[in-house]
């Protein structure tokens, strides 16, 4: 059944009518008829099975034949500090990240950043719509929030849960992600969040390195290789996805 996220207003009656881009995707797109079944999510964890009346390519209406659980969501909130990468390149990071799992995803701008939001223009509402569209694909109960940017520097201290930050430079002595993870389970699980701050293309700066362990973050490694900044945000949520249960 395909589902459909929507503001929760528009499934609170038992009769609802779509208009607008949504209206048109299923009519026109998707080529739905009158008794066709669609499922509609607002975040809540409720899905809302409707059964399609009247098709319209502006107006879609229907009457809503159950209300059940949705798929659940993580135990565990993964939320993804991400330095802002070149091009489509972190359009796609939001796509997989809310295929894995995420709650959100923050921008992040750091001293190296090669893409600064000024440049970029106001980008957060695409990033927004990728993230729905990922979320209904997926089959997610809730869309991840995809925050405004924001600097590192605001954020290490604030950001919520146990704190993650993976560094290329950080030697042999630094733990894996997998090894903190196991090390801290039961204050990850007691926490209920983890945040991931991964850095630019050029790394992070070693002040901002000192900052974050002055500020209680675990600096970790993952491995010898030097990742893509967008390999490296997914490479992590996958570690801690993972290691709380949420794949394989």
């Amino acid at each position: 059944m395909r589902r459909f996220y929507v503001e929760p207003e528009i499934v609170a009656s038992d009769r609802i009518e779509l208009d607008g881009a949504l209206a048109h995707r299923i009519a026109k797109v998707l080529r739905m008829r009158a008794d066709d079944e669609i499922a509609l999510f607002d975040g809540s964890g409720i899905d809302v099975h409707l059964r399609l009346d009247d098709v319209g390519d502006l107006r879609v209406r229907g009457s809503v034949i159950a209300r059940c659980d949705g798929p659940a969501e993580p135990r565990v909130r993964v939320n993804l500090y991400q330095s802002i990468t070149k091009g489509d390149r972190f359009e796609w990071l939001i796509e997989k990240a809310t295929e894995l799992g995420v709650a959100s995803v923050v921008p992040l701008i750091t001293a190296r950043a090669v893409v600064r939001p000024e440049a970029e223009g106001n980008r957060t509402e695409r990033w927004r719509r990728i993230a729905v569209e990922a979320a209904e694909q997926c089959g997610r109960s809730a869309v991840p929030v995809i925050g405004v940017p924001q600097s590192f520097d605001a954020t290490i201290s604030s950001a919520p849960g146990l704190r993650l930050l993976p560094y290329e430079a950080a030697g042999d002595l630094a733990p894996s992600i997998q090894s903190a993870l196991t090390t801290s389970i039961d204050e990850l699980f007691a926490l209920g969040e983890v945040s991931i701050f991964i850095g630019p293309e050029g790394g992070f700066v070693q002040s901002e390195v000192e900052l974050a362990a002055s500020a209680g973050a675990m600096i970790v490694t993952m491995g010898e290789r030097v990742l893509r900044a967008e390999t490296a945000g997914l490479t992590a949520l996958t570690l801690v996805m993972h290691a709380v249960g949420q794949l394989g």
